[in-house]
């Protein structure tokens, strides 16, 4: 132990180095000049302080500039500093537009600070009002959805209030933070009555706007049920002996689904079954379809290139139901956001999907029920001649999704940084599409059209997915 501290303090005395005590090393009668050439640059919520640095003092030996300043008229004085590098200072945090002064200073290394320079600014509107004009509120499946838009991507909150049923006081539910481009929130576990709501918009400096009050009704939600009381998925990926009885192993390809490999037992383990387990998810347990998702794969003789956009996964429900919402979490594999997870998608419903057999070709050249009639009629994929023709044949789109990160994309690429709210999501929290309200027919059968996925794989790794809604029976 003796021989290990030691070495520990012989480390400590290499890697540390004290701190360069500049008011020692330089002399105190040195005052710098005041900065010149001031410019404002009003902006909302603040101001752009730009300034040439005096010619009187070497540039090195100034540690920079500081600009002294309130947010309000009788406000606390506060200090914004930058360094000897830069020759601008921004301000921020402004909750109107009124006109006042603040005072730029240059300070030396050794402490001394110069005369003041006043100037004069303006905040334009601060950010939380312009937010605060976009924003919408709709009753929704178990709660209430709000949106907005923020596309200065600035740090806001939101408090949802709800009336108390007793006191008849405004009372609040909850909160949420967001800089997010295209925000959207839904505040859920609300009984399915008529309720009075207050929404409070604010920013990191306590700016309020003008809060929203709203009498809404929630719909009533439930879970879409995944499993049976058996632990057995109720969900399977369609026409796996449910609906057809001449079943083969490779019928999903004349669908065009993207789906689990059914002869590589090394990915056995990677079955849709995983997904349906949200209740019981580990980390190595996912769904992970199209392993073997090429051009050969699905046509022979079509090469080994990926396959085109969109992804196609087609899924028995095993009961009727009307959708509200989707959720999943990911495989939050490293780079994080690079885990193959869809980003932009659509979701298409029946109850009455043709089987393979019934099948025509769309161009009435193929045998009924062939592979190439069946995949002319299930893809758009120009090596399939595809022409999307089963959109027209009883399915309806009842939802669009769309996922943007905090920074307004959708693709992994060298560099991304995550900001905390996309890192929660894509770690832990999952991600949750809301669908469209104006639907209300129920559906037993849906198909994923994925347009895109984070990766340049195309292919799909989730843990878990998750639907609510409402049954019909």
């Amino acid at each position: 132990m003796k021989y290990f501290l030691a070495g520990m303090m012989a480390l400590l005395a290499v890697s540390c180095v004290v701190p360069e005590e500049w008011h020692v090393q330089y002399d105190k009668s040195i005052v710098p000049g005041p900065v010149t050439d001031v410019e404002v640059e009003n902006v909302n919520g603040g101001a752009i302080i730009s300034y040439t640095f005096p010619s009187d003092v070497d540039k090195k030996d100034m540690l920079g500039a500081k600009v002294v300043y309130s947010l309000t008229t009788d406000g606390e004085l506060m200090e914004r500093w930058t360094s000897a590098e830069k020759d601008t200072i921004v301000l921020e945090g402004y909750g109107d537009t009124e006109t006042r002064f603040v005072t730029v200073y240059t300070v030396h290394k050794n402490g001394n600070v110069s005369e003041g320079v006043a100037a004069l600014i303006k905040p334009l509107t601060p950010p939380i009002f312009l937010i605060r004009e976009t924003m919408k509120a709709a009753a929704t499946f178990g709660g209430v959805q709000i949106t907005w838009d923020n596309p200065l991507r600035k740090d806001m909150g939101i408090g949802l209030y709800a009336e108390d049923s007793i006191t008849h006081e405004m009372v609040l539910f909850d909160k949420y933070f967001s800089n997010g481009i295209d925000g959207k929130i839904t505040f859920r576990y609300f009984e399915p009555e008529e309720q009075n709501f207050r929404i409070e918009m604010f920013d990191r400096w306590q700016n309020y706007a003008q809060p929203l009050e709203t009498t809404l009704t929630p719909l009533e939600e439930v879970d879409i049920e995944s499993m049976d009381e058996r632990n057995i998925p109720i969900w399977t990926l369609f026409d796996d002996g449910r609906v057809s009885a001449a079943v083969s192993a490779l019928r999903f390809l004349y669908r065009c689904d993207i789906h689990d490999d059914p002869y590589d037992p090394a990915f056995a383990h990677y079955s849709f079954a995983n997904a349906c387990d949200w209740e019981n998810r580990g980390t190595a347990s996912i769904w992970f379809p199209g392993i073997n998702a090429t051009r050969e794969w699905y046509v022979p003789g079509a090469g080994n290139g990926m396959l085109p956009y969109p992804l196609y996964v087609t899924m028995d429900m095993g009961r009727e139901a009307v959708y509200s919402r989707v959720w999943y979490l990911p495989f939050a594999r490293t780079p994080n956001f690079s885990g193959d997870l869809p980003v932009e998608f659509d979701i298409w419903g029946t109850n009455n999907p043709k089987t393979i057999e019934e099948v025509e070709c769309p161009y009435g050249i193929y045998p009924k029920g062939s592979r190439e009639a069946n995949q002319a009629y299930w893809s758009s994929w120009e090596f399939t001649n595809g022409t999307d023709a089963w959109k027209n044949d009883g399915w309806v789109k009842f939802a669009s999704c769309k996922y943007l990160l905090s920074d307004g994309t959708n693709r992994w690429y060298d560099g991304l940084v995550l900001s905390p709210e996309d890192l929660a999501q894509y770690t832990s929290l999952g991600y949750y599409f809301d669908f469209d309200l104006g639907v209300t027919e129920s559906f037993r059968y849906l198909r994923w059209e994925i347009h895109s996925v984070s990766s340049d794989a195309r292919r799909l790794r989730l843990h878990s997915l998750r639907f609510w809604g409402s049954y019909v029976d």
